[in-house]
C-alpha cells in the first residue's frame, strides 16, 4: 500500500539544476537570484516592490518594525492561525489581540473584529494600531467589510498570505489591500524555497525600510555603507530564490491541480452528515483542505486510523488564543472565542499536494467518509 503523504514539494531535475548553477557561480546569498525571484513576485501580485526574507515570520517581524508598531500598540490578528503575526507583535513589544473566525471560511471575522477594537478601547489594552487578516490555506480573507472596519479606526492592514501566494479577492491579488502584504515558501505551502518569505508594497518608502531592516539596517549614502536602523539578517539566499524561480513557472500548474483536487474531494464528502466542509470559492488556492469533524468524533482516533491506512492527516492550525502562552499572559478562554476553538479542537488536514493522484484523493475520501458511516 502506498503512503500518501499530507503534503509533498513539487520538486525535478529542474530545482537540482538550479542550485548547481548557484553553487558554480560562487555568489550564494541576496544576489541577481533574489533581485529576479523579486521581479517575479512583485509582477505576478502587481506590486511595485517585492522583498525576499528568511521567512514568513521574518516578513511580519520586518512589517511591524517598518511600520513603527510597538511598545503601547494593539494587533489584531485572527486567533485561528499559525501565531506568527501574534508572536510577532510580541516581539515588538505591541500586544495581541485575538479575533474570531468565520466557521465555514475560517478567516478572520470583520463583525468579531469591531467587537474586539470597542473591548480594547474599553479595557485599554493598548492604541489600535494593525489588523492582520490572514487569508487562511489560500482563501481571502473578507476584504471588503474588515477594509470597512480599519478605515473607521484609522489602523494599518498588514495582509498575512503566507498561505495564499496566487489567490485572488474578487480579481485581484491578495497582499494589495492593505499598506503590505506577506507570504511565505515553507515546504507546504504551494511553492517552496525550502524556507523563506516575502513583503510585498506599493509604498516606496516602506519598501526601503523594508529592505535595509532586513540586512542589518544598512543603507548606501553617497557610495558609503551605513546604519541607520538597528536591523536583522533576514536576507534571503541565492539558493533559496534560484528554487523558488523554477516553482514560480511551475505555479499554474500547482494551483489547478489543487484546485482539481479540492473539487474531488468537496465532491465525494458532500453527503457525509459528520463533517463540515469548507467553502467552494473558485478563488482558493487550497494550500490545505481542512474538513471540521463534529463534536462526537475524536480527531485523534481519525488520524490514528487513517494513518492505519497509509494516509497521513493532521490538526489544521491552531488557535493562538487557546495556547498556553496567551492563556497564561492574557487570561484568554477558549469560549471567548468559540469558532476558533472549535476548529482548534476538530479541524483535520487531509493530505493535498500536486504530486496526489485522482485515486490517492479517493482513497483519503473513502477512508473518512467509511469512518462516520458513509460508504462511496
Amino acid at each position: 500500500m502506498t503512503r500518501i503523504s499530507l503534503a509533498k514539494p513539487d520538486f525535478d531535475d529542474r530545482e537540482v539544476e538550479a542550485v548547481r548553477r548557484v553553487l558554480q557561480s560562487g555568489w550564494v546569498v541576496q544576489g541577481p537570484e533574489v533581485e529576479a525571484f523579486e521581479k517575479a513576485i512583485a509582477q505576478l501580485h502587481r506590486t511595485r516592490h517585492c522583498i525576499a526574507v528568511s521567512s514568513g515570520t521574518a516578513a511580519l517581524h520586518i512589517c511591524y518594525l517598518a511600520l513603527g508598531i510597538g511598545q503601547g500598540d494593539a494587533v489584531f490578528v485572527p486567533s485561528f492561525a499559525w501565531p506568527s503575526a501574534a508572536n510577532m507583535a510580541m516581539a515588538v513589544g505591541a500586544r495581541p489581540v485575538f479575533v474570531d473566525v468565520l466557521p465555514r471560511t475560517y478567516n478572520i471575522d470583520p463583525a468579531d473584529l469591531r467587537v474586539r477594537i470597542r473591548q480594547c478601547l474599553e479595557y485599554r489594552w493598548g492604541k489600535p494600531r494593525a489588523a492582520v487578516p490572514v487569508h487562511l490555506f489560500g482563501l481571502a480573507a473578507e476584504m471588503d467589510g474588515l477594509l470597512a472596519i480599519v478605515k473607521e479606526y484609522d489602523l494599518e492592514v498588514i495582509e498575512d498570505a503566507a498561505c495564499a501566494l496566487g489567490a485572488t479577492y474578487h480579481g485581484r491579488p491578495v497582499g494589495t489591500f492593505g499598506h503590505v502584504g506577506i507570504f511565505s515558501f515553507h515546504p507546504r505551502k504551494a511553492i517552496t524555497t525550502g524556507e523563506g518569505g516575502a513583503i510585498v508594497t506599493n509604498d516606496d518608502e516602506l519598501a526601503d525600510r523594508c529592505r535595509s531592516l532586513r540586512n542589518h539596517g544598512q543603507v548606501t549614502v553617497n557610495g558609503h555603507r551605513d546604519f541607520q536602523f538597528a536591523g536583522l539578517n533576514y536576507r534571503m539566499t541565492e539558493i533559496q530564490a534560484a528554487i523558488g524561480r523554477v516553482q514560480l513557472e511551475k505555479l499554474p500548474g500547482i494551483l489547478a491541480r489543487r484546485r482539481q483536487l479540492a473539487a474531488g474531494y468537496l465532491d465525494a464528502l458532500a453527503q457525509c452528515p459528520a463533517l463540515a466542509l469548507p467553502d467552494r470559492d473558485p478563488e482558493h488556492t487550497w494550500q490545505t483542505f481542512m474538513v471540521v469533524l463534529d463534536e462526537r468524533s475524536s480527531r485523534a482516533e481519525v488520524m490514528a486510523r487513517l494513518a492505519e491506512e497509509e494516509i497521513e492527516a493532521a490538526p489544521g492550525s491552531v488557535a493562538g488564543h487557546c495556547g498556553a502562552f496567551y492563556r497564561d499572559r492574557f487570561g484568554c478562554q477558549p469560549s471567548d472565542l468559540p469558532h476558533s476553538a472549535r476548529l482548534h479542537s476538530h479541524g483535520l488536514s487531509l493530505p493535498l499536494h500536486s504530486r496526489m493522484q485522482q485515486q490517492d484523493m479517493r482513497r483519503c475520501a473513502q477512508h473518512v467518509a467509511g469512518r462516520h458511516g458513509l460508504v462511496l
